[in-house]
């Protein structure tokens, strides 16, 4: 059996069936579906300490999370606006 000539062919070919990385706004979004989901869960009639306990933990990681995801995502847009700055004086 022959090596493939055009390996980067198929390579390419097994990229196109895998998903393409989210972006800092998907991040967001996903996270933010997440809170608002936890939060419903925590506005059930009493729920049980145990599960107070899990859910409470688990909407504070997710707003950190969700808080990080803005920072960055406000970080980048202004990093994006100093670079065009900097290309159109030097440019």
């Amino acid at each position: 059996m022959m090596p493939n000539p055009n390996p980067y062919q198929a390579r390419q070919a097994k990229r196109k069936g895998q998903r393409k990385a989210g972006t800092v706004d998907d991040l967001k979004a996903h996270l933010w579906a997440a809170i608002d989901k936890l939060s419903a869960a925590l506005d059930t009639d009493s729920p049980e300490v145990a599960d107070l306990t899990r859910l409470t933990h688990a909407l504070s990681q997710a707003a950190t999370s969700y808080l990080r995801v803005i920072e960055v995502g406000e970080l980048e847009a202004r990093l994006e606006k100093l670079e065009q700055a900097s290309e159109r004086r030097s440019g």
